[in-house]
């Protein structure tokens, strides 16, 4: 669902049932074997455009190493500001740092890292920053 920039290619939702009607299909969903067969027909369907297929886009993604910058310490009153970037929040009960957190692709690291500097802390800082795979990204802790 994250791997494929859905909204680029005009759809309204990630959800299964926002996928399967906007490609054109109908499916009852909540059965797992049915869910299965209408996402592997969503992901095998011609995207809107040039754009190849959803699955081409995943594999492609799923490729690709991101980072993850964590915002230690940033002002409480800027929270909303990071949440509506795209930061999430990890309490540390897991391991991880009690902090904001989001991944970009690896490209755009030192361009997120400006944003935190310039928009966040108001100086210069070297936050936390992990080179990161698909396989980390979404293994179960």
């Amino acid at each position: 669902m994250k791997e494929v920039a859905w909204a680029d290619f005009g759809f309204e939702g990630t959800k299964l049932g926002y996928l399967v009607g906007q490609s054109g299909w109908f499916h009852t969903g909540h059965r797992a074997t049915d869910d299965c067969h209408a996402l592997l027909e969503v992901l095998a369907a011609a995207l809107p455009g040039q754009a190849g297929s959803a699955l081409g886009h995943l594999l492609a993604r799923s490729g690709s190493t991101h980072v993850r910058i964590w915002a230690e310490g940033a002002p409480y009153d800027l929270k909303g500001q990071l949440k509506r970037r795209g930061y999430r929040w990890s309490d540390g009960t897991d391991g991880r740092p009690r902090a904001w957190w989001v991944d970009v692709d690896e490209a755009l690291a030192e361009a997120e890292i400006a944003y935190l500097e310039g928009e966040i802390y108001m100086r210069r800082v070297r936050p936390r920053a992990q080179r990161i795979t698909a396989c980390e990204r979404y293994k179960s802790t």
